[in-house]
């Protein structure tokens, strides 16, 4: 059976993919100006509300290579916006901490107006449902592969 484009662009997973790559590059414009990449955007967002969290665990949740994170965490140190301090049960592990200096307001108010450039024109009815919708097929596929 042909398939034209037509319908892989259709498709849910398309469009969150569409979603996905246009929301980081606008993001990515944002941050160049604050000087962070969005890698270590994504860091420093998994890592709030964390205390300690090892470059393993965080590696895990990024689905990169500890190496690939190894290469960011230094940067982001450099930044003195990241902390990374040994383990006191195992002297292997080093454990990353958000610097105290880090403007989460300044993350938040981007985070916050992206949001509502993004979903301007939708009622709050329909994003409350797409909400919903996107948590449950997160679920459904956190189920079916084991990540987080």
């Amino acid at each position: 059976m042909p398939v034209n484009a037509a319908d892989y662009s259709s498709l849910f997973i398309s469009l969150v993919g569409r979603l996905s790559r246009n929301g980081g590059k606008m993001l990515e414009s944002h941050l160049d100006k604050e000087g962070l990449t969005l890698q270590q955007f994504k860091i420093v967002g998994l890592m709030i509300g964390e205390e300690g969290i090892s470059q393993k665990e965080l590696a895990s949740r990024l689905a990169v290579k500890p190496a690939t994170l190894s290469v960011a965490i230094n940067k982001l140190e450099e930044k003195a916006l990241v902390l990374r301090r040994v383990c006191g049960e195992d002297r292997r592990v080093n454990l990353l901490y958000l610097s105290d200096d880090i403007d989460l307001i300044e993350i938040n108010s981007l985070l916050f107006g992206m949001e509502e450039s993004l979903s301007a024109g939708v009622s709050k009815k329909d994003l409350a449902v797409t909400k919903r919708v996107l948590a449950k097929m997160i679920a459904n596929l956190e189920a079916d592969t084991g990540l987080r």
